[in-house]
């Protein structure tokens, strides 16, 4: 079996370019969130929706009249 190799392993990069990086990130986290968002919403809403459905919260049931013991 092959070892999973992490996808995440970065470079050493120069300073400014480390920075230059780190903006571009930044700004294109921001613009998707601006262009996506609503669809994002929707979906991670619906998602909650149908968790909640399958997960009800017990009901509170009502104090016995009559204590068992």
């Amino acid at each position: 079996m092959a070892e999973d190799t992490d996808p995440f392993t970065f470079p050493e990069l120069p300073d400014e370019a480390a920075a230059a990086l780190d903006r571009f990130v930044e700004a294109f986290y921001h613009h998707f969130q601006n262009h996506y968002g609503l669809q994002l919403y929707r979906r991670y809403h619906a998602l909650d929706e149908r968790e909640a459905r399958h997960n009800p919260i017990p009901s509170r049931q009502l104090p016995l009249e009559d204590p068992p013991f």
